[in-house]
């Protein structure tokens, strides 16, 4: 009975539970970045002249002469361009009268009405959009473009074949 006493009077250590983990801190994210700064020429707002932009541009209203922006140029649906547009990328929605060049991409939207040539790396032309122009893809956009001459009217005979040079490989025995 001693035992019995004793193991009685002992008391058992409760077993040892491990601490619970704490949960994962997640890394924090980075801030947005804040949106790019945006220059906007209301529905209500016509311009005449030279306009040159060193951050995105939306036109919303009536532009006549040259555009030149360094960063994203938005013509918006109720836009009235008639002008030669520069841009790194180009959002055409309204409607445009005049050549546009882009570094990066042009893009019209179903909305768009766009009368003059294209010159870009990248285009995304959506279904409904209206194109009365030339396409130039790829290529250096900085690159002077070469003036195609167009066939004469008058000239109703058919263009006769060109003679080919003489074979440059030697007579065979």
């Amino acid at each position: 009975m001693a035992l019995k006493d004793l193991m009685a009077r002992t008391p058992v250590p409760e077993p040892i539970r491990p601490e619970p983990m704490p949960p994962p801190v997640a890394a924090p994210r980075p801030a947005p970045a804040p949106p790019a700064p945006l220059t906007h020429l209301g529905a209500g707002s016509a311009i005449s002249g030279r306009i040159r932009c060193s951050e995105s541009l939306r036109i919303d209203g009536q532009v006549k002469g040259e555009i030149f922006c360094e960063q994203l140029l938005t013509v918006g649906e109720s836009a009235s361009v008639q002008a030669a547009i520069e841009g790194d990328s180009v959002v055409i929605a309204g409607e445009v009268q005049g050549d546009i060049t882009a570094r990066s991409k042009i893009t019209l939207e179903r909305t768009a009405r766009v009368t003059g040539d294209l010159c870009t790396p990248g285009i995304v032309i959506q279904e409904g959009a209206i194109l009365e122009g030339r396409i130039m893809i790829g290529g250096q956009v900085d690159e002077p473009r070469k003036t195609v001459q167009p066939a004469s009217p008058r000239s109703s005979e058919p263009s006769k074949p060109v003679p080919r040079p003489p074979s440059a490989m030697p007579p065979q025995p």
